[in-house]
Order: structure tokens, then sequence, then C-alpha cells
């Protein structure tokens, strides 16, 4: 069973990170991640509940320099 993400855990995760937009209205969002280093992360919020998909959010853990999804979903559920 993959693990899923809705758009609202992605969007306070990268507000934990402090990750804002680099342009005004963008969806490219830059900041430091959990690692310390500058990161980038493209993520186009529509709403809270929508889930994210499997391969969108595989995407996402990647660029915010976490292994896998299962590691992002650990640091989410201690973390948040």
């Amino acid at each position: 069973m993959p693990i899923r993400f809705s758009q609202k855990d992605i969007k306070r995760l990268l507000r934990h990170f402090r990750m804002e937009p680099l342009k005004k209205g963008g969806n490219l969002y830059g900041g430091i991640g959990p690692d310390g280093l500058w990161r980038t992360c493209k993520f186009d919020y529509h709403k809270g509940r929508d889930m994210v998909a499997t391969g969108t959010a595989d995407v996402i853990a990647k660029s915010l320099g976490f292994r896998n999804v299962q590691h992002m979903k650990e640091y989410i559920e201690k973390n948040l």
C-alpha cells in the first residue's frame, strides 16, 4: 500500500522548513531543508484535503533531502 499525503501535509512541511515561494504567487518554494542545506521544491497547492499523487510525493521527498517517502512520513509524524 503506497504512503499518501494530503496537500495540507506538504504545505505544513514546507512552512515548517520556512520555505516560501521564490516569486509571488509561484509554485517553486525555496528554503533550508531538514539537513540545513538550501533546497527548492516545486509544489502546486490546490485544496488541503486533496491527496498528492505517490510519484509527486516521492519527487517532493527527494527535493527536500529525505531518503524516501517513508522517512518524510516519519518526520511529519514526529515533528508536526
